[in-house]
C-alpha cells in the first residue's frame, strides 16, 4: 500500500531536523539499513526513547527509506504547546534558551510540527494529576481514532512505545498504543500494519561530539494477545541494543563504587589504568557479541587508540560532573579519586537520567542481564579489591562445606 507523496515543505522540514542533528554535534551510525529498502506499508516505526536529544538523528533513518512513506507521528502534547523548544533544549544556556523562547512565540515550530502530521496525545500515567483521568482517556481514544483513520488512508506512523523518557536505564514498560493500531487495522479493515523496531543509543558520557547508534530490525506483522504483543516489542528492541563506551565505563565505575562502599577503601584511578581495564573489558564483550551471547557493540572499542581517546573525554566529563575528583596530593594531576557516593546516587525516576547520567548508562548495560555482564567486570578491578574478592570467595566456600 503506497502512502501519499510528500511535498517540498514537508521534505524541507525534515532537512531542517537533519541540519539540527549536525548542529547538535551528533555523529550518527546506522546498522540495518537494508531493512529500510522496499519496506511493506503501512508500517509503524517503533523507536526507543531515552531523551529528546536523539530525535533529530532519526532523519538519517527517514532519508535512507526506499520507497519513502509519509508519516503521522504520535507525540506528547508538549510539542503543540507553543513552548516546546525552550522547555526541551539548551535549558542551561541562557542565550540560546532565550532565542528558542522567542522562536517558540513566533508559532513557527508549532506550525512545523503540524506540517509533520503530528498528533499529540496526553499520557494518563503522567498527566492525570493535571487533567481528570476520564477526560484523558476520552482524549486518547479520540486521538487514536485519528491514527486509525490515517493508517487506513495509507500513512505510516512513528511511535515511541515506552511513552516517556523517564527511567533508570534500559527498555521501559511498553504502552499499548501500537497493539491497538495493529489489531484494529487488521480486524476492521483487513490491513496488515508492520512493526519496524529501532533502538537508538547515545554514547552520552564523553565530552564533545556524541556518537549515536541506530540499530534497525526487520519489519514484521504480528498478531498476539496484548501482553504477548507488548512483550514481543520489548524483547525485540532489547535485541537491537548497542553497547557503547559510556555504558562500559559507567558500569566499571559503578562496580568499583559498590566495592568502595562495601570496603570503605578510597580508590585512586589513573588514565592508564582505566585504558587497560576498559580495553580488556571491551574485548571480552566484543567476543560475546561475536558468539551472539550479547547484542551489538561499537566495534571500534577493540582498537586501543580509539578507546584511549574515549577515556580522555570520559575523564574530562567525569571531573566536570564530580564522578571523579582530582587528587590534591598528586601535583601532576595523574590520579583521580572516585566519588562513589555521586556514582551511586539515587533520584526519583523523573529526575534520574538528568541527575545521574552515569548511573543511567550503567543501568543500560545492566539491563542486558547482570548475570551476563557482571562476570566480565569482576576480574577487571583495582588490585586492592581483587584481594578482597578472593578472600570473600574463600570464606564463602569454607562456609558452604559440610
Amino acid at each position: 500500500m503506497a502512502g501519499p507523496k510528500n511535498d517540498i515543505i514537508y521534505e524541507s522540514t525534515i532537512l531542517g531536523f537533519f541540519v539540527a542533528s549536525w548542529m547538535m554535534l551528533q555523529k550518527t551510525r546506522i546498522t540495518g539499513k537494508e531493512h529500510l529498502k522496499n519496506i511493506p506499508l503501512p508500517v509503524i516505526f517503533t523507536v526507543t526513547h531515552d531523551s529528546y536529544f536523539e530525535i533529530p538523528s532519526l532523519t538519517y533513518v527517514y532519508r535512507a527509506i526506499r520507497p519513502r512513506p509519509r508519516f503521522t507521528i504520535m507525540a506528547k502534547q508538549d510539542f503543540l504547546s507553543g513552548k516546546y523548544l525552550a522547555m526541551t533544549y539548551f535549558d542551561k544556556n541562557l542565550f540560546l534558551n532565550s532565542v528558542f523562547k522567542i522562536f517558540d512565540k513566533t508559532g513557527i515550530p508549532k506550525a512545523i510540527f503540524k506540517k509533520l502530521n503530528l498528533i499529540s496525545i496526553p499520557r494518563p500515567f503522567i498527566d492525570s494529576q493535571q487533567i481528570i483521568k476520564d477526560e484523558v482517556k476520552k482524549e486518547i481514544s479520540s486521538q487514536v481514532d485519528r491514527f486509525k483513520k490515517k493508517i487506513h488512508e495509507g500513512f505510516s506512523t512513528l511511535i515511541f512505545p515506552e511513552g516517556t523518557t523517564w527511567g533508570y536505564g534500559g527498555i521501559k514498560k511498553i504502552r499499548s498504543a501500537i497493539y491497538q493500531l495493529v489489531t484494529n487495522a487488521f480486524a476492521q479493515h483487513d490491513i496488515k500494519v508492520y512493526i519496524l523496531p529501532i533502538n537508538v543509543k547515545v554514547d552520552r558520557l564523553a565530552r564533545g561530539r556524541k556518537d549515536l547508534f541506530i540499530n534497525i530490525g526487520q519489519p514484521k506483522f504480528i498478531l498476539k494477545s496484548r501482553e504477548d504483543f507488548n512483550q514481543y516489542i520489548h524483547a525485540t528492541l532489547q535485541k537491537l541494543h548497542t553497547i557503547t563506551f559510556s555504558q562500559i565505563a559507567a558500569y566499571y565505575l559503578k562496580k568499583i563504587s559498590e566495592l568502595t562502599k562495601e570496603t570503605r577503601m578510597e580508590v585512586c584511578l589513573t588514565k592508564e589504568e582505566l585504558i587497560d581495564q576498559l580495553s580488556t573489558i571491551a574485548r571480552n564483550i566484543h567476543s560475546k557479541v561475536e558468539d551472539k551471547t550479547l547484542p551489538a557493540i561499537d566495534h571500534r572499542l577493540v582498537e586501543k587508540s580509539y578507546l584511549a581517546k574515549k577515556v580522555t573525554k570520559f575523564i574530562t566529563y567525569s571531573i566536570k560532573k564530580n564522578y571523579l575528583l582530582k587528587n590534591p596530593q598528586d601535583k601532576g594531576n595523574n590520579t583521580y579519586i572516585l566519588n562513589h557516593e555521586k556514582v551511586l546516587a539515587q533520584y526519583p525516576v523523573r529526575l534520574f537520567r538528568k541527575r545521574n547520567p552515569l548511573g543511567f548508562s550503567a543501568n543500560e548495560l545492566a539491563s542486558l542481564g547482570d548475570k551476563l555482564i557482571d562476570p566480565i567486570f569482576s576480574g577487571a578491578v583495582p588490585s586492592q579489591f581483587k584481594r578482597f574478592l578472593t578472600n570473600n570467595s574463600k570464606k564463602a566456600v569454607k562456609h558452604s562445606l559440610p
